[in-house]
């Protein structure tokens, strides 16, 4: 069987070795942008289906001329899920991905979880190493679930929607389908996570998995924050144990920065308790999770001056969420490509910036928002 992959970066390389093992005829393309219509109609010739990397757009004349025609297309995450045995726990969001799936596999660590995903570490690479016992705790971006088919998380996670990437699916609506094909699979058997404190990811309506939600304000069916403490509440006793509001642990065991970063802390929480970790491990865990680099990272001090790497904070809101958690005067250095996002409530919401550097692509975008 002959198959196509798009894209011969980490993922791509990935998909390919991996079907290269199991004896699939495999042709990589490194770049479908400049392909003539005829050099399209060559390389859809006998194709079996067409495996595409998480930069491969929608709009692109391959994939949607390959549709046409009845080929497959699938995204890498769905390659290596259809190759992988055990449970997944599936993570997406705006933001606070990375973090979340980070502590998730902290709070899960064994020699039987695996961590992947669009954090780096394609599921194709380990999923043959995977068994019945198995959990792959995966981040999950809106690129890769425009492209699934089979997917199915046993605990699917929604962190939050704001405008992101609306450059790459062409307008909101599309960005949200893509956020919310995470839960398409589910059963009655799976869990669905959401934040409630977030207003679209909370509107999203989950058809047949069980819902638990995450909150730092309020008191929900899941786990939320109140007085210092962090509690787990199941008013549908599908967990034993916690039919009545239960204390998991203090706050002040998490040593993340930021109001957000409880908020992940609260999800990844959610997770473990529905994966069936004990409360001793969790609180043990939670107060040996270290940040993760370039996500509010320190870096050094010059002179009393803390030097602070948010650098992977990529849109409005995320860059919102690490001003707001500055407890001191701060300058704030801004910069990248233009996602076609407004940079006005940067501006506008209250923080303790008090100095603006401007770089990169966006510098007069940023300049003309400012003034």
């Amino acid at each position: 069987m002959k198959v196509l992959v798009v894209g011969n970066h980490r993922s791509g390389k990935s998909a390919s070795k991996l079907l290269k093992s199991l004896n699939f005829k495999v042709k990589v393309l490194s770049d479908d942008r400049t392909l003539t219509t005829a050099q399209i109609d060559r390389l859809l010739n006998g194709l079996s289906f067409i495996v595409i990397s998480p930069a491969v757009p929608p709009t692109s004349k391959l994939i949607i001329k390959a549709k046409q025609l009845g080929i497959k297309v699938i995204s890498e995450l769905e390659l290596g899920y259809i190759n992988l045995k055990g449970k997944v726990i599936g993570i997406t969001g705006t933001n606070g991905k990375t973090t979340t799936t980070k502590l998730v596999g902290h709070l899960l660590k064994n020699n039987n979880t695996f961590v992947g995903g669009n954090i780096g570490t394609p599921i194709t690479s380990f999923c043959k190493n995977t068994n019945s016992k198995s959990i792959t705790v995966c981040e999950v971006s809106s690129f890769m679930l425009t492209a699934i088919n089979k997917f199915k998380p046993h605990i699917a996670v929604l962190l939050n929607i704001t405008p992101d990437h609306i450059n790459y699916h062409g307008n909101m609506k599309e960005y949200i389908l893509a956020k919310t094909n995470i839960f398409k699979n589910q059963t009655k058997n799976d869990f669905a996570v959401i934040n409630a404190d977030d207003k679209l990811a909370s509107s999203v309506k989950i058809n047949k998995a069980k819902v638990y939600y995450f909150s730092t304000k309020k008191r929900v069916n899941g786990c939320f924050a109140k007085g210092g403490n962090i509690y787990f509440r199941d008013t549908t006793k599908a967990i034993a144990g916690f039919a009545r509001s239960k204390k998991i642990a203090n706050t002040s065991d998490i040593k993340l920065i930021g109001e957000h970063n409880l908020s992940n802390a609260l999800c990844a929480i959610t997770c473990a308790i529905l994966s069936k970790v004990d409360v001793p491990t969790i609180i043990e865990r939670l107060k040996t999770f270290k940040p993760i680099q370039h996500r509010l990272e320190f870096v050094t001090d010059v002179s009393g001056v803390s030097f602070i790497n948010d650098s992977k904070a990529t849109n409005t809101l995320s860059t919102i969420c690490a001003i707001k958690s500055m407890q001191v005067p701060t300058t704030l250095i801004l910069g990248g490509s233009d996602k076609g996002l407004s940079f006005d409530d940067i501006f506008t919401t209250k923080s303790l910036v008090t100095n603006y550097v401007f770089m990169g692509e966006t510098k007069n975008k940023l300049i003309q928002t400012a003034i």
